[in-house]
Formats: structure tokens, C-alpha cells, sequence
């Protein structure tokens, strides 16, 4: 029987080897990267196995502790890390090898016009001697260029998540009508509350066309005009024997650079009381969110609150 005395010094053994691997391959990402980028600014962006590429903060982040990609069953879905380099308005794009320890030509998608990974962060001389801190620390705004999507410089109280490559999306935690940054985690909140809490944008507006030639589901019973929409009322009938009425809004390009609004309103109920999604269009971005049928009313004032926020976070290329 092995004693805990030895138990746990093999544990110690483990967590030691552990380490030194880890600050090995910090040492050889960083060595590997200043390597390919020469004399020109560089940077890099890391996959961590839960999300699209962040860039990298300090030499933990660099380390096989922290980078590799996510995956579906065998699949690697992304690289275990990107080196951008050059200007930031048009970077040379490599990715890290574990097989071949070295940033290897190309990406993902990157021959695909506008459906390369998003870039997160902003090249620089000596990256790694200068950027790099010794332990993670967080940062109040995050960087992110979309291949053919435009710049972006969103402050980290708006807790951002995005996701580059053939769908290029952003999330934004916000509420309406207001649109304000939620005060809570959004990843904390119960999964029937998020989707009546985030502002999700994609660059996608014909999946939204295809709804309008769709049939309304539902027995059509009226129709008329209101807040400049075209409305529709609808009713079914449910497998529980009751009717459920339902509230369709359309609108085409409305004159105020919006080319389409899209609004289905269902019941409320207390536990879901922002029954309507709202769906519209804007230079080839789709967003969409929820509101209660009473925000209706106001929906030009909220599709301008959000254009005003994109319109904020915009910057260019380079911006710091």
C-alpha cells in the first residue's frame, strides 16, 4: 500500500512536470512566433477549448496548459492559436503546429473571401517581451477585425462573444428597450433567461428574408397597419385546447437605412414576458432580440439605439 506521504509527493512530482512542459512550450510559441514575423509587428491569439480566438495576455496563454482548439469528436473546429502579422488592416495569417512546434502558412477559411477567423489582437513589435504579462490579467475593451465585416473596439462591460470564420457573429449582454450593459454575468443566467438578454448579430440578412416567404403559422385573422408596420393576427389552436393569438410585423426599407423589420410577437406570460423576437436588417447585418409587444411601438427608437452602439464601437484598423 503506498503511503499518503509518497502519494504526495508524486503528485508534487506531476504537478512540477506539468508546469515546466507547460513553460516549455510557452518559451518555444513565443521563440517560434518572433521567428516567422521577422522584423514586423506580431501578435498572438489563442484558442482555449471553449470559444473563438482571445487574444493572448500573458505566457500562461501560451503554454499547453491553455492552447488547443476546440474540438467535435475528432475534429479539430479552429487552430490551437493564430500569429497575425504584419498591419493590422491586412495581416499575414499562420497557425501553431504541436506536431511541427512552428506557426505553420495559412488558416482555416483563409482562402475564402471574407470567412477567415476573426483577428483579436493588434500586431506590435516584440510581442512577447512586451505585451506578454507573467500571469493572465483581463483587459476593459476587446479588439476585434472581421475579414470583411469591419473593426470593432467593444468595451468588456458589454461581455462580447463573437465567432469569426463562415459565420461570422457578435454577441453584445444588453436588455431591451434601453440596451444598456447588463449588470449581471450573462453566463450565470438561467438558459431561459439569456435569449431575452443578449443583442446578437450576424452578417446573415438572407436568413431573414427567407422568413417572409413563409406562411404565417397559424390561422390568419387579421390584418392591418400600426406603428408603421404591416401587422398581422394570427391564432392556433394548441394541443391543449386553447387558442394562442399571435402578432406578425413587417416592414421593408423604412427610409431610415433599415432594409427589413421582422417582428413575431406571441403571449407573454410571467416567465416569459419578452414575447416578441424583433429581427432586422443594416448594411448586411442581422440582428436580432427581444421585447415585450408593449416595446412594439418603439421599434425605430431601438433599432437607432443599436445602430448608435455599432456605430460607437467601430474603429479602425490599427485603433488602439
Amino acid at each position: 500500500m503506498v503511503s499518503p506521504r509518497k502519494l504526495i509527493g508524486l503528485a508534487l512530482a506531476v504537478t512540477a512536470v506539468v508546469i515546466v512542459v507547460g513553460a516549455a512550450t510557452s518559451l518555444l510559441v513565443a521563440y517560434k512566433a518572433e521567428e516567422a514575423a521577422g522584423s514586423q509587428p506580431y501578435c498572438i491569439q489563442i484558442a482555449d477549448g471553449t470559444s473563438d480566438y482571445r487574444p493572448a495576455r500573458s505566457w500562461l496563454d501560451l503554454s499547453s496548459l491553455i492552447m488547443w482548439a476546440k474540438r467535435d469528436g475528432p475534429l479539430y473546429m479552429q487552430h490551437h492559436a493564430i500569429l497575425v502579422v504584419g498591419a493590422a488592416a491586412n495581416p499575414r495569417l499562420l497557425h501553431w503546429s504541436y506536431r511541427r512546434r512552428a506557426f505553420e502558412p495559412g488558416v482555416l477559411n483563409g482562402q475564402i473571401e471574407g470567412r477567415g477567423p476573426a483577428v483579436t489582437c493588434l500586431p506590435a513589435r516584440d510581442f512577447a517581451r512586451k505585451r506578454l504579462a507573467l500571469v493572465p490579467q483581463s483587459s476593459d475593451s476587446n479588439y476585434l477585425r472581421y475579414p470583411a465585416q469591419g473593426t470593432y473596439r467593444i468595451p468588456s462591460v458589454w461581455q462580447p462573444k463573437w465567432s469569426g470564420g463562415t459565420s461570422p457573429s457578435l454577441l453584445l449582454a444588453t436588455t431591451a428597450p434601453d440596451f444598456q450593459p447588463l449588470s449581471r454575468r450573462w453566463s450565470d443566467l438561467a438558459p431561459g433567461e439569456r435569449d431575452s438578454n443578449w443583442l446578437f448579430v450576424e452578417w446573415n440578412p438572407e436568413w431573414v428574408l427567407s422568413l417572409i416567404g413563409k406562411a404565417p403559422s397559424g390561422n390568419v385573422v387579421e390584418q392591418s397597419t400600426e406603428f408603421g408596420l404591416s401587422k398581422t393576427k394570427t391564432v392556433t389552436h394548441g394541443r391543449d385546447g386553447k387558442d394562442y393569438v399571435g402578432y406578425g410585423y413587417l416592414v421593408y426599407a423604412d427610409g431610415h437605412g433599415v432594409n427589413t423589420t421582422v417582428i413575431g410577437c406571441g403571449m407573454p406570460s410571467d416567465a416569459s414576458p419578452k414575447s416578441c423576437q424583433h429581427r432586422f436588417i443594416n448594411k448586411g447585418r442581422h440582428f436580432y432580440f427581444r421585447h415585450r409587444p408593449e416595446d412594439v411601438a418603439y421599434w425605430r427608437n431601438m433599432q437607432q439605439r443599436i445602430l448608435e452602439l455599432m456605430d460607437l464601437f467601430e474603429a479602425r484598423d490599427g485603433a488602439s
